[in-house]
This record gives structure tokens, C-alpha cells and sequence, in this order.
């Protein structure tokens, strides 16, 4: 955003313009990505990519910043999902240890009987520390697209003080 000598804002121009509306487009794909199971993250993340180099200083930190946002998002969700997985896996495994088959006078009477089952403190703590990362990751997303949004609208970069 370009300002006159008394630092008040004035026209921008229009590739200017149309970069800062791409990185709004950019916060607003982030932000529905929890909605939409991610995906228009992966198009907020092309758009960032493809345009950060050309941008002017102000919108290029918008756009940077909105590439964190999904790196961090994917890891964090890639996370859960490792943890999840290792917890279903692992309380399948304890609940078919525990099964016992009898009656295998006749296959068509198989019988399989579960004893008592219990599931370990390794299985319920993967599955709540999956739990914690998704919580994790949609705030992250919930809330990072939305300071970018409300920065880039204010026309502050990222990473500015809130001092003029």
C-alpha cells in the first residue's frame, strides 16, 4: 500500500491491488480448508507460492506467512492421523489377543468369544493426543488465517509491530 507524505493511504495500483486480493483469497481458502477437508489449502498454498516473488514487500510477508500457515497445518494433522492409526491398529490388536475361538468341531459353527476386554493406557493416550492435535490443528486454522486477514486488511505486513 503506497501513502502520501502525511503517511495517509492512497490508490493503489492495480497489480497492487490484484496481488493484495489474492492474498486475501489466500486467508479465505485457509480458513474454509477445515470445512472442506483441506483441500482449498492446497490451492491457498499454489496461489502463495506462485505469487510471493512478485509481490511488493507487504503482501510477499502475507503471502509467506499463509505458507507456514499450511505447513504447519499439514504437519499437525499429518500428526494426528500417525497417532490415530497407531491407536485403532493397537486396540485392534489388544481387542483380538484377547478373542478366543472354540468350537471348531464344524466350520460353519465357529465361535469367537471376547473375555473381559480392556483397552491399554497406550491406546486410549494415542488416541487422545490424536484428538489434541486435531483440536490443535483446526484453531490453528481458525485462527491464523484469521489475524492474516485482519493484518492484510489493516495494511500491515507480517511480522510488524502494532506500534505505527
Amino acid at each position: 500500500m503506497t501513502t502520501d507524505y502525511l503517511g495517509a493511504p492512497t490508490a493503489m495500483e492495480p497489480a497492487e491491488e490484484a496481488a493484495q486480493n489474492m492474498a486475501m483469497l489466500g486467508y479465505a481458502l485457509l480458513f474454509a480448508s477445515i470445512f472442506f477437508a483441506g483441500f482449498p489449502a492446497l490451492i491457498a498454498v499454489v496461489i502463495a507460492y506462485s505469487h510471493k516473488d512478485a509481490a511488493e514487500r507487504l503482501v510477499a510477508s502475507h503471502f509467506e506467512f499463509q505458507i507456514r500457515i499450511f505447513w504447519i497445518a499439514f504437519v499437525l494433522t499429518l500428526a494426528a492421523a500417525a497417532a490415530g492409526l497407531a491407536g485403532v491398529i493397537g486396540g485392534l490388536g489388544e481387542v483380538i489377543g484377547m478373542a478366543s475361538i472354540s468350537g471348531l468341531d464344524h466350520l460353519e459353527t465357529v465361535q469367537i468369544r471376547l473375555h473381559d476386554i480392556t483397552i491399554g493406557a497406550r491406546v486410549i493416550g494415542l488416541i487422545a493426543f490424536a484428538v489434541l492435535l486435531t483440536v490443535a490443528s483446526s484453531l490453528w486454522l481458525l485462527c491464523a488465517p484469521a489475524v492474516g486477514f485482519i493484518r492484510l486488511a489493516s495494511g500491515r505486513a507480517m511480522g510488524d509491530s502494532a506500534r505505527p
